[in-house]
């Protein structure tokens, strides 16, 4: 290997983290809170670490992910009580609170598409054998699970350039620049935006914008067209379509991955790592 591939590859396994940072941090704040959580994300050296990986992909340039980090940790950490709260009210105990986080709730879609879609969300995770926590169980599409999924993706990448494996580099390149067109990109950034508008100067609107600038600059960097900002939710009127009110509910589809496989993740589980 050549001292310039060399620099190639550390310049790119740069990347990969700092963008891993991102998403980790976007999975813990979208997460529902909890001890283990708060914790995590306010620690002294997340808040560097993000910090550090904002400005290094935006290469020392003042831009939209440094400025996004910064207002989310303008203000004191909140604390536990009142971020559960907050959770509580802009999320609720079902899937539609005043902001929902699971993408197969936008757009028109009959439930039949749903339950299709739902499927493919768990197919990506299963290719890389991932199931979800032993002791929390998300629907795939929850937009915490999608981020820890490109978490996943770019630790995976990292791994394979360390070791030299070209091949599982590549692979696993295209599979988080297809999971983004496929998923994120289509409803992230109007999740983001309601987001951010339900909770003006507070944490989780900072966290929307934060994920809002995220989205694009992983957008404009692969070339992918971002989602729109306002998208409608679908309909919770029955569809009067064969097999679309049959017995395809989400339970059937909560597990990311099958049986038998190893890894496991889901909102409340640990970051996936390498074996």
């Amino acid at each position: 290997m050549t001292v310039a591939s060399t620099t190639d590859v550390a310049t790119a396994r740069d990347e990969l983290l700092a963008r891993g940072v991102l998403y980790r941090a976007l999975k813990l704040g979208l997460d529902r809170p909890t001890q283990e959580t708060h914790r995590a994300f306010f620690d002294n050296e997340r808040r560097q670490a993000l910090r550090l990986a904002a400005r290094w992909l935006e290469h020392g340039r003042p831009g939209a992910l440094a400025a996004a980090v910064d207002l989310l940790y303008r203000d004191a950490p909140p604390q536990l009580e009142q971020l559960e709260r907050s959770y509580e009210h802009l999320f609720g105990h079902t899937l539609r609170g005043r902001v929902c986080p699971y993408e197969c709730e936008y757009g028109r879609r009959a439930m039949l598409q749903q339950a299709h879609e739902l499927a493919d969300l768990a197919g990506f995770y299963a290719a890389f054998g991932l199931k979800a926590s032993e002791t929390r169980h998300e629907r795939p599409d929850h937009v915490a699970c999608q981020f820890e999924f490109l978490e996943f993706l770019v630790r995976k990448e990292d791994w394979a350039l360390e070791n030299g494996d070209a091949e599982m580099a590549q692979i696993t390149r295209e599979a988080g620049k297809k999971f983004l067109r496929d998923h994120l990109s289509r409803f992230g950034r109007a999740f983001a935006h309601t987001l951010e508008e339900a909770a003006p100067g507070e944490f989780y609107g900072s966290l929307g914008g934060l994920c809002q600038a995220l989205l694009r600059f992983d957008c404009e960097r692969l070339e992918l067209a971002l989602g729109p900002k306002v998208l409608e939710l679908a309909s919770t009127a029955p569809d009067h379509v064969p097999m679309a009110c049959g017995s395809a509910g989400s339970d059937d589809l909560v597990q990311l991955g099958q049986p038998g496989q190893s890894g496991q993740f889901g909102t409340g589980g640990s970051a996936p790592r390498e074996p």
